[in-house]
């Protein structure tokens, strides 16, 4: 099964082009997933980190009037080590005013990057006072770990997580301009839709869920042998 262990937060008031967090604490074979929220941008964002790890960008959301930018990555390759490790959100394009990153470690996925993520769901510019409430697309499997971001105009977020997923690093957010976050994880047991936070929200905010895939990925098709003809299948084993 599929757990998820927090990795690191970074939390930053700086007029910066990019943000970087403190080291994730990674374990071998560990799946990187962020979620982040920069404020006073709308560049379209990058994902990168200190050992050359590229990253896909699954979705993306807004809040306050499209002027601050929510985003959800996934490390392309599962970490191959347990050496020092930091994660930073790019947005050159257009500079940011804050930033607030979540690292989270998921063990005993198989799969990585946009093939990890079986579907996300995001809510925009949603206004203060209601709760967020996003809603996939397809009814969630029951092994598959889901996973929640709320960033709003709150500092700190002050959001109550959803009835049986867990907070796994309290709330947070900066002064200026005046932002919040915070994330949730359920590991399994999950089989609706809809994730519906315990309490509303004070002020604006965006929000983007994702389901994670536990399954396996089939193994490498037959194909013709390079000499000698007949087909083979895997490493170690010959067609049928």
């Amino acid at each position: 099964m599929a757990v998820t262990t927090h990795g690191v937060t970074g939390n930053v008031t700086t007029n910066a082009a990019t943000y970087a967090t403190g080291n994730v604490g990674q374990a071998v074979n560990d799946l990187l997933v962020t979620f982040a929220l920069v404020t006073g941008t709308a560049d379209a964002g990058d994902m990168t980190d200190s050992q050359g790890g590229s990253w896909t960008q699954i979705t993306t959301a807004v809040k306050a009037a499209s002027a601050d930018k929510l985003w959800c990555f996934i490390r392309n390759a599962r970490c191959p080590n347990a050496d020092p490790l930091t994660v930073t959100m790019d947005v050159t394009g257009d500079n940011g005013t804050g930033c607030i990153i979540f690292v989270v470690r998921v063990s005993g996925m198989s799969r990585v990057g946009a093939n990890a993520a079986r579907q996300s769901a995001v809510q925009s510019n949603q206004a203060g006072a209601t709760t967020p409430a996003p809603v996939f697309g397809a009814a969630v499997l029951t092994g598959n770990p889901t996973l929640g971001f709320v960033g709003n105009a709150t500092n700190p977020a002050g959001m109550t997580p959803p009835a049986s997923w867990t907070e796994l690093v309290i709330d947070v957010g900066y002064a200026t301009p005046t932002s919040g976050g915070e994330y949730v994880t359920r590991d399994s047991g999950f089989t609706g839709t809809t994730i519906t936070w315990g309490s509303t929200s004070a002020s604006a905010f965006g929000d983007i869920i994702v389901e994670l895939d536990t399954s396996v990925p089939p193994g490498r098709p037959f194909k013709l042998a390079s000499q000698g003809g007949g087909l083979v299948g895997p490493p170690g084993r010959l067609a049928a």
